[in-house]
């Protein structure tokens, strides 16, 4: 239950960063039938693992002020100096492993499996900026480009494992152009707002053995040249590779209900967070939650 409770807040988190646009845009029905070719871009900022420090809130909590603020700021900067620290030994025992390309091939697998995607290439992209991201939609020859953007970290006490990919398909031809709902020609060619579908897909797992204990808890996803975190992150991107593949075949007009599954599926309520069981296998249970988005809790 704990681990349930602690994703549910992340995919709580995870939900108000991006409040403006909400963050699940199911594909429109008639889109499976004009893609007529799709280009996957991995947008890949990140190049090692880090634990999520959750902000300081002295200054919420005391209602605000200049001073409140420059205590949460030194707060902070200890804090995430302290979990940098702590991550050392875990960066160390991963030197070798590329996540790009576990990530990269387990895409291209799922989505080789949903034919009329008709995808040309997946590859991926360091440099994540606005500007480089259109550039990447601009530049396609494909009729629909695929963004799928990760990010891979541990939870403040190292307990938890969490991978997040935020996804979103934009149209780059007429035919799907008609299909869009926002026909504005300013602003990012890649905005969330423009994308025909868009969602945000998570990942969670813990590490047997876990405590509260921050310190601890690295020296046990260390062991073994970092097996238990190789492992977990493998597993994590073959996960959000079947999700996605599945998510984008959930079509707008199937979707039944705010949580987006149809038929009589088993309802579950995490943390006043509702969402129901879309599958679940012998590693843990695909949820749709209220707002739409997509998580996989490992056992």
């Amino acid at each position: 239950m704990r681990l349930h409770l602690r994703f549910a807040i992340l995919v709580s988190l995870i939900a108000l960063g991006g409040c403006a646009t909400a963050a699940h845009a199911p594909l429109p029905s008639m889109a499976r039938d004009k893609i007529s070719s799709t280009d996957v871009v991995l947008p890949i900022r990140q190049s090692e693992i880090y634990v999520f420090v959750p902000n300081s809130q002295v200054a919420a909590a005391t209602g605000g002020g200049l001073l409140f603020a420059l205590v949460d700021a030194a707060i902070d900067s200890a804090r995430t100096s302290k979990a940098e620290d702590a991550v050392k030994s875990l960066r160390d025992a991963l030197v070798g492993f590329n996540f790009d390309e576990a990530l990269q091939g387990e895409v291209k697998k799922s989505l080789s499996e949903v034919p009329w995607m008709h995808v040309a290439d997946v590859r991926v992209i360091k440099e994540v900026t606005s500007d480089s991201m259109d550039r990447a939609l601009t530049d396609s020859r494909s009729g629909a480009v695929l963004f799928a953007e990760p990010d891979y970290h541990l939870s403040n006490e190292g307990d938890l494992l969490v991978l997040k990919v935020k996804v979103s398909l934009f149209p780059n031809d007429d035919a799907l152009r008609a299909l869009s709902q926002n026909k504005s020609n300013s602003g990012a060619k890649t905005a969330p707002e423009r994308a025909l579908y868009r969602n945000t897909l998570t990942f969670s797992t813990g590490v047997s053995g876990s405590t509260g204990d921050r310190d601890a808890n690295m020296k046990v996803w260390s062991a073994d040249s970092g097996a238990a975190v190789r492992v977990a992150l493998n597993k994590g991107a073959a996960k959000l590779a079947v999700m996605l593949a599945e998510d984008l075949q959930q079509v707008a007009e199937e979707m039944s209900g705010t949580a987006g599954a149809k038929g009589t599926m088993p309802s579950v309520v995490v943390d006043g967070v509702s969402g129901q069981i879309v599958r679940n296998d012998d590693d843990g249970d695909m949820v749709r939650f209220g707002d739409g988005t997509l998580g996989f809790v490992a056992k």
